[in-house]
């Protein structure tokens, strides 16, 4: 009965798609200010485009952007912008963009991973974006939401929002015509989209009961959810994505000043037993933080212990533990605090953590995420496929326990005009990161959400990126 219910507006209706994003109201109202949150990327998606956006399969297409041209083998960019205006009439100019675009990359420097691309705009519609170094998937940096251009009078869509009631009605943008034209008819009810932002469990319970036809930013945390709302994780549309989910050493207390200690907490975590608990079928644990070569130039490195079996590793953690105990005459068990969400999922991750971490006489204490802690958790999927992006969120300026010689070396990375230098560069970074055990790899990101049958556009996307005018497979 529950599927029923939940899919129980099929292919051949063309009302309004009902859209339901786990989050807090207000983030939507401001997305600027928090344009990484799954509510504010997804009113910037629907509202304001980029230079360039993902479609359905998580594919780099055109947006402000009509084409491109990549030159001098991924460190020149030249954008040509197509005809389109600001909703109050006034053309979109290269400049324009320029300086908005500006202010988008500085807002969000953790996404652009040290880089420092030059804009100019060339004529007034088109624009060079240059880097230091050759990186041929910056496109995909460009794509993300959070690069979205609002001016003050607002964005270029594919929708205009209008707010009643909680309820963000988004309508699509009427073409660009003559102001002496006749206006456009209202757009099929098909190509309108209704949005409000709920909580994970309200969510889950609205599209239980047919009143919604999307949920999207599920993750990790309301993952025990899914079941208490009477689905299976094989309802799930979870997306493949890669990134970080783990945990930064951010306090500086002399115990985690010892490398070998933060390496034996490392190394005592159950992955396995925490993904039977934590993740949904399939979820890939880890044990460093690159999910593959990437462009290293080989294969990630990995901690010594990674292919001994639990025991051994936990042997071995109480050695080093007792050590340290006996070393600083400290008879006092340690205390951590870690920074988790707010969820059942972070309760599950918090108990299983602190039962592997309990072994080696460490009392764990949760709190906020955004609390001063020891240890907090990284839960970001990656906004490009570089290690670039990887290795530097794990870096000195990201504020983890980290080896200043990556720096340098990363540093050097960003402005090696030859890719073996460059390569070369980022596999010695990688290895002095991996070998200062800053943070504690645990898998990659969960992203999913839940989608009716009528929403035949919908794809599991490997940016976890889900545009709203491409649901349904009509043009919008």
């Amino acid at each position: 009965m529950l599927a029923l219910v939940s899919c129980g507006r099929g292919q051949g209706d063309d009302s309004a798609v009902r859209v339901d994003v786990i989050g807090e109201p207000e983030q939507t109202v401001n997305p600027l200010r928090d344009s990484v949150s799954p509510a504010a990327k997804a009113i910037l998606g629907a509202t304001a485009q980029g230079l360039l956006a993902y479609d359905a399969r998580g594919e780099v297409v055109s947006a402000l952007a009509e084409s491109w041209i990549v030159e001098d083998g991924g460190q020149s960019y030249i954008f040509r912008l197509r005809r389109t205006s600001w909703p109050d009439g006034e053309p979109v100019k290269a400049d324009q963009v320029v300086r908005l675009l500006q202010e988008r990359m500085r807002a969000n420097p953790l996404s652009l991973a040290g880089l420092s691309p030059r804009l100019r705009a060339m004529t007034d519609r088109v624009i060079e974006i240059r880097l230091d170094a050759p990186l041929p998937v910056f496109l995909q940096l460009l794509a993300q939401p959070q690069f979205a251009i609002f001016s003050r009078a607002g964005g270029t869509g594919p929708y205009r929002a209008t707010r009643a009631n909680g309820v963000i009605a988004l309508e699509p943008m009427p073409a660009v015509t003559d102001p002496e034209a006749e206006p456009e008819p209202a757009p099929a009810p098909i190509l309108q989209r209704s949005l409000r932002v709920h909580r994970a469990a309200l969510a889950l319970v609205r599209f239980r009961e047919g009143r919604t036809d999307l949920v999207l930013g599920g993750r990790f945390q309301h993952l025990p959810l899914v079941s208490a709302a009477g689905f299976e994780m094989r309802d799930l549309r979870a997306d493949p994505v890669t990134g970080l989910f783990g945990l930064a050493f951010v306090g500086k207390s002399d115990f985690l000043a010892d490398l070998s200690v933060r390496d034996a907490l490392s190394r005592v975590i159950d992955r396995e037993r925490l993904a039977a608990t934590l993740g949904p079928p399939g979820w890939r644990t880890a044990v460093f933080p690159l999910p593959g070569p990437l462009d290293l130039g080989r294969q990630p490195s990995a901690p010594g212990w990674h292919d001994r079996p639990v025991e051994e590793r936990l042997a071995s953690a109480r050695r080093v533990i007792e050590a340290w105990r006996a070393a600083h005459d400290d008879d006092d068990p340690p205390v951590l605090r870690i920074a988790l969400p707010e969820g059942p999922g972070g309760s599950v991750l918090f108990i299983a953590l602190a039962r592997d971490l309990g072994q080696l006489g460490v009392r764990l204490d949760r709190v906020a995420l955004d609390a001063s802690a020891d240890l907090r958790l990284i839960d970001e999927v990656a906004p490009f496929d570089s290690a670039l992006w990887y290795l530097s969120r794990l870096d000195c300026p990201a504020r983890i326990a980290c080896d200043p010689r990556s720096t340098k070396l990363l540093s050097g990375a960003r402005e090696a005009s030859d890719p073996g230098e460059q390569a070369r560069l980022l596999a010695e970074a990688e290895a002095l990161i991996v070998a200062h055990a800053g943070y504690i790899p645990l898998g990659q990101p969960i992203r999913w959400a839940m989608a009716a049958r009528r929403l035949t556009g919908f794809q599991p996307s490997p940016r976890g990126i889900h545009p709203l005018n491409r649901l349904i497979a009509i043009p919008n």
